[in-house]
């Protein structure tokens, strides 16, 4: 909320700076033109040009127009001239160091990111909680926009004050005056009304409280006269005056006044304003003027003599232009003397066509505004009539192969051949350029050559042909990483980011064409220039600067209103730093902001309470303290706690809750971040994380350094009502569910995954990854529908949604489900109701205090295989249980995962030399980040051997396998060894 009114002044500033100038420039062009016609052009169509100068006033100044002269100039201006300069990074400009800590695979990143941008939107609970205090040691700069736009804001006040005044002393005139319903004024101003072509008269009253004629009433107007004025004039200039103020009710100037009224109030301080509103206020008399001489409802002479009988009666200023008077104090009446005797000057009685069209075009030209160089870009929808509306980006088959070929060039960024980039050889160039000789309007190929001679150390032609591109593009969008005390990321480097331009045409979308950006280093600003088409964007990958951690604001399709789109800044922070520098709110979290979160130790959700009811530390001597996580001593809430046996090198704490029951809710996402900073604790602190076996205990753990003093824990949980149902399907064929007047039945249950399935023919080929996958077919047999989520729960006790969602009679041959679990262990499976996941937070809860320092010595993890198959379990970092398999043969050709857990790929049997080749592998679930080195140690008397392997790594935890090329009987052991946090 405070960076929201502290942008406002900003904006504004931005807003009337633009519209200000604009609405100058075309007061000035306004200016001349009427100077310079001044005898050749009727007032009519003067005025309708100076209203279209007012219009400008009004018109935001960033609405663009292919037509508008702003706009066009605004888009020359940019393509050739304002193109953000690209500067050459030197090592003075590096605010951190920029080296990695470790390689990261691409699973891992891939993930991360994808767990930090796909939070759940949940609304936020009315009382929400206590905001934290900022802890910023330095001092603000004095913000000049808020000062002028407090400055502003009084000066609109008075304007109002001034305004409202003047209407009530012209209201009270109104109201104290005689209405004529009869008599011979009455019938005169009907007589005239008819002859001007009005449908109806205006009210006439007579005031002795003014001693000037006057209009006034937007729609129901009334006309004042003066009972001096109208006892002593004769009657046909009586007839003169009444005359004019029905001109102002017929041109709808009145309107007109208000409309000038509010913009006037709007720019009080513009001096071109001024002189807009005294040339309205002098046209307007000129078209009344001309009106009634066009219409011979006077003659120059007598209407003169009028004037200037009842200009000597006037004494009062009126509050124009609320009410339109017949003579103005104010101004002399020599010039509208002068100008009704020149009878060489063209009168018009209206606006004629040709001049109605002048006006339209000139309106066309100078309303659109200025397309401003920089401005953030939009969250949108692809949502039209009757479906995804058409864009207008589209590229023929020769483009986007040139477009496909040069992303495939990009993509060689992240392949290695002799310990080098392949992107980095000189094929990369000669392909590149070739495509630029063939397509030299191609921005991407021009921006990924320049990054190849960035690569290479050529950084003056590395700046010249990425300027060029970002010259060439349609868009160009801004992405700055700022650190947590907002100052510029400045040369860091970034492996990759692909934004992702959509084409959508008979509503049909194409989000193939992802450009992908490789090899970038931030400038002195932190930022990276993006060139791309111009559409409507996803971003749909972004790779963590290298050796920082980074949060991204999630936002879906986006589009950018100006040629130079800016992305929200990405924070970002050295990886395992514990950072203390800068504070943050859970408003300011992409963790917590869009959940419901407390400061207290209950939550209400729907019908569950959510509670906690103890946070237990782990001691030096093996033994827990427990509190209430605010700092009181309390009895653990959950039953006896668990036995410590390696207290001394590592820190422990449990979070227990009290309530819902186990039987009320699921959990699908659990994390822990530091209270101050809303850091996730993982990559916070190396070696620090947390895992459950039990959805209502969460076990936290760190190696080498203590447990931060407060934490917040996140829980997406599946919320049930009080008489949900929950029903058990045993693990086998044939096995049966009924609920509602539905009945599911396990059609298939075997192990492995096949690649494809049709309903009509089955599965496609054989089962494959049989040791570590299976397979279900879950099929209604009786019912119409079934709105319910399948779980698989393992014998361990982890929990696996399956995301079914429901089940159709409709669809026949249901589709079989994966299932990333062995088949031997799966226990059973269950069916819930169908809710959405909800995000929660219990924010700064503190943990009892540790005193005594961790040991910095970690054991080393071993693993007895002794040319054996065999399954292991270290408990030596428990709660963090590792797991161990030996396997004959080259078992594994790669891995994969996804959000829950892990899968080795399986080659066939033929391909794994069994009598020759021997596979180990490890997995541990739990949230943590660590560097281990694994050695395979074979016996003394094996020969020399080479070893290959994989691994990856996520929020469920860690695994991998070493392969050894030597028969299993020949394999000693395994050996692991947790490596501490890597220098930075």
């Amino acid at each position: 909320m405070i960076n929201f009114f502290q942008q406002i002044p900003e904006a504004w500033s931005t807003w009337m700076l633009a519209a200000g100038w604009q609405a100058a420039l075309l007061a000035g062009f306004v200016f001349v033109l009427l100077f310079l016609l001044r005898r050749w052009i009727s007032a009519p169509l003067r005025y309708a040009i100076l209203l279209v100068v007012l219009l400008k006033f009004a018109t935001p100044p960033f609405m663009t127009l292919s037509t508008g002269f702003f706009s066009q100039s605004s888009a020359m201006h940019q393509q050739v001239v304002r193109v953000p300069p690209i500067y050459s990074l030197e090592t003075t400009l590096l605010t951190e160091d920029n080296s990695s800590s470790a390689v990261r695979g691409g699973v891992r990143n891939s993930e991360s990111a994808e767990n930090i941008q796909t939070q759940e939107t949940i609304p936020q609970p009315a009382a929400s909680p206590a905001p934290v205090v900022p802890n910023h040691s330095a001092t603000s700069d004095f913000s000049w926009s808020a000062f002028w736009m407090c400055l502003y804001v009084g000066g609109v006040v008075c304007a109002l004050v001034v305004l409202m005044r003047r209407y009530t002393a012209v209201r009270r005139i109104v109201r104290s005056s005689a209405l004529q319903e009869s008599g011979t004024l009455h019938a005169e101003i009907a007589r005239i009304a008819g002859l001007l072509n009005m449908k109806t008269s205006p009210a006439l009253r007579l005031s002795d409280e003014t001693d000037g004629p006057f209009a006034i009433g937007t729609w129901r107007p009334t006309i004042v006269l003066p009972r001096g004025l109208a006892e002593e004039l004769q009657a046909d200039q009586l007839t003169i005056v009444l005359a004019h103020e029905l001109a102002h009710v017929r041109r709808r100037d009145l309107l007109a006044g208000w409309f000038e009224t509010l913009v006037s109030i709007v720019w009080w301080f513009h001096p071109a304003l001024w002189w807009l509103r005294r040339s309205l206020r002098q046209t307007r008399e000129d078209c009344c003027d001309d009106l009634l001489l066009a219409r011979e409802l006077a003659q120059p002479e007598r209407y003169c003599e009028t004037l200037i009988e009842a200009a000597s009666r006037q004494h009062n200023r009126l509050a124009e232009p609320l009410v339109l008077g017949f003579v103005h104090r104010e101004h002399p009446t020599a010039r509208r003397i002068r100008r009704l005797m020149d009878a060489s000057l063209f009168r018009g009685d209206r606006l004629r066509y040709p001049a109605l069209f002048l006006v339209l075009l000139i309106a066309l030209i100078m309303l659109p505004g200025i397309q401003p160089e920089k401005q953030p870009v939009n969250s949108t929808t692809l949502e039209g009539i009757g479906g995804w509306r058409n864009l207008a980006f589209q590229l023929d088959k020769k483009e986007e192969a040139v477009i496909e070929e040069c992303k495939q060039l990009s993509q060689t960024y992240f392949h290695m051949r002799s310990d080098k980039r392949v992107f980095n050889d000189t094929e990369t160039r000669d392909k590149l350029t070739a495509i630029l000789k063939q397509n030299p309007q191609c921005f991407y190929a021009q921006y990924l050559l320049g990054t190849w001679y960035r690569l290479q150390g050529n950084r003056q032609e590395a700046q010249r042909l990425i300027q060029q591109s970002l010259e060439k593009a349609p868009v160009i969008l801004t992405q700055t990483y700022k650190l947590g005390t907002g100052k510029p990321a400045a040369g860091i480097e970034i492996p990759a980011i692909s934004i992702e331009c959509n084409r959508v045409k008979d509503h049909y979308l194409d989000p193939s064409l992802n450009l992908q950006y490789v090899g970038l280093i931030t400038d002195a600003n932190g930022s990276v220039q993006l060139p791309v088409f111009d559409t409507v964007f996803r971003t749909s990958s972004q790779s963590y600067p290298e050796g920082y951690q980074a949060e991204f604001q999630n936002l879906g399709w986006f589009e950018s209103k100006s040629r130079q789109g800016t992305l929200p800044d990405v924070l970002v922070w050295k990886t395992w730093s514990r950072p203390r520098d800068f504070t943050r709110t859970a408003a300011e979290s992409n963790w917590l902001k869009d959940a419901a979160g407390t400061r207290s130790l209950e939550l209400d959700l729907d019908e569950n309470r959510y509670a906690i009811g103890s946070v237990s530390r782990g001691q030096a001597d093996g033994t827990f303290l427990s509190e209430d996580g605010k700092g009181h001593s309390v009895k653990s809430t959950s039953g006896p706690l668990p036995e410590l046996s390696n207290a001394s090198y590592m820190d422990h704490a449990l979070i227990e809750l009290v309530s819902p029951a186990e039987s009320q809710f699921d959990l699908e996402q659990v994390n822990v971040l530091d209270s101050q900073t809303k850091v996730p604790l993982r990559s916070f602190q190396y070696g620090a994380g947390f895992t459950w076996d039990d959805p209502r205990r969460f076990h936290l753990f760190s190696l080498w350094e203590r447990l931060p003093k407060t934490i917040d824990l996140v829980l997406k949980v599946y919320n049930y009502e009080a008489d949900h149902f929950r029903y058990k399907l045993p693990s086998q064929i044939g096995a049966t569910i009924q609920h509602a007047g539905a009945t599911l039945e396990i059609k298939y249950l075997a192990a492995g995954n096949h690649i494809g399935w049709s309903s009509n023919t089955g599965f496609y080929g054989e089962a494959q990854n049989k040791q570590n996958t299976s397979e279900t077919i879950i099929d209604l047999i009786q019912g119409e529908n079934l709105k319910a989520t399948l779980w698989v729960v393992s014998k361990s006790g982890r929990r696996i949604k399956l995301d079914r969602g429901g089940w159709s009679s409709g669809n026949v041959g249901t589709p079989p489900i994966r299932i990333m679990l062995p088949l031997g262990e799966i226990d059973h499976f269950e069916l819930l109701p169908n809710v959405a996941a909800q995000t929660i937070y219990f924010e700064q809860l503190q943990l009892p205090t540790r005193e005594s320092p961790l040991d910095q010595q970690v054991p080393e993890i071993v693993f007895p295989v002794k040319g054996q198959a065999r399954k292991f379990t270290s408990h030596v970092l428990s709660p963090l249980l590792i797991h161990f398999e030996s396997h004959r043969g080259n078992l594994y050709s790669g891995m994969s995962s996804s959000t829950q857990t892990f899968e080795f790929q399986e080659r066939a049997p033929a391909d794994q030399n069994p009598e020759f080749q021997s596979t180990v592998s490890w997995y541990y679930y739990a949230n943590v980040e660590l560097k281990q080195r694994i050695d395979v140690v074979a016996t003394d008397e094996a020969r020399n051997s080479s070893v290959s392997g994989s691994n990856c790594s996520s929020g469920w935890g860690d695994a991998g396998y070493r392969i050894r090329k030597l028969p299993l009987e020949q394999i000693d052991s395994v050996r692991m060894k947790i490596l501490p946090q890597p220098a930075e």
